[in-house]
């Protein structure tokens, strides 16, 4: 069972896009892909499966977004709760000339579980909301909350990143987050440090591989290691994928 989802990546995407010319009429429909291949499915510092191949579809108008993303174990034993397919919507807004703000909901669902919006209490899925703030300042500080309420757990992350400009197409890109979970008989800590390099490859597209290190508080990593009874505090992984708008 997942202890609530994060969408780190689909969050600061928004907010980015946010602090950016607006250049499209209100009623237009801006959409985003990805795909990705992690060698660790981990979320906010648990491993919940081994190769995991995932894939994502987001729309927005104006301020309001909504989106899909799938995860799928590849492999005989890379699934802690069978497939995951989350849906979530949001609304983005600026505070001011340097500070963003996102609230929205989302719902986890796992097919093997249940059947859709039944949760079987969180066995096939959950329900969260989330907000958070993040500063177009130096290293780009972001800070979110999150609730689910079918698992009664409550999340806080905050995070750090800086891209360095290699040339016009290519960045190297670092991260660090950091958060806390309390929930319902469990509670506990992660921290994560991210290196990314990324190339566009059109004006709309690019690809990236990336290499991520992951504390946990409880020993909740390494899912092949969790399977065998002797789950690590920490963990190298990886990942690689592509993402394009239009």
């Amino acid at each position: 069972m997942k202890f609530s989802k994060p969408l780190f990546g689909a969050s600061c995407a928004i907010l980015a896009a946010l602090s950016a010319p607006v250049t499209a009429h209100a009623g237009d429909v801006n959409w985003s892909l990805s795909a990705d291949l992690v060698s660790d499915y981990v979320f906010r510092g648990v491993s919940l499966a081994d190769t995991a191949a995932q894939t994502g579809v987001e729309a927005g108008v104006g301020s309001f977004y909504a989106g899909a993303w799938f995860s799928t174990g590849v492999g005989d034993t890379s699934i802690l709760a069978g497939d995951e397919v989350d849906l979530y919507a949001g609304y983005g807004f600026t505070l001011s000339d340097t500070v963003s703000a996102d609230v929205g909901v989302t719902y986890y669902h796992y097919p093997q579980g249940g059947s859709l919006f039944s949760t079987n209490g969180g066995g096939s899925g959950t329900y969260e909301v989330y907000g958070g703030v993040a500063f177009d300042v130096a290293l780009a500080p972001s800070l979110y909350a999150y609730y689910d309420f079918t698992l009664e757990a409550f999340t806080a992350e905050g995070s750090v990143s800086h891209s360095i400009a290699a040339s016009d197409s290519v960045s190297f890109d670092l991260g660090l987050a950091a958060g806390l979970v309390d929930g319902d008989g469990f509670s506990y800590e992660y921290g994560t440090a991210s290196a990314t390099l990324s190339k566009a490859i059109t004006d709309a597209a690019s690809v990236y591989v990336g290499a991520n290190y992951t504390l946990n508080s409880e020993d909740a990593l390494n899912y092949s290691e969790i399977l065998a009874g002797t789950p690590d505090s920490d963990l190298l992984w990886f990942g690689t994928g592509i993402s394009t708008s239009f």
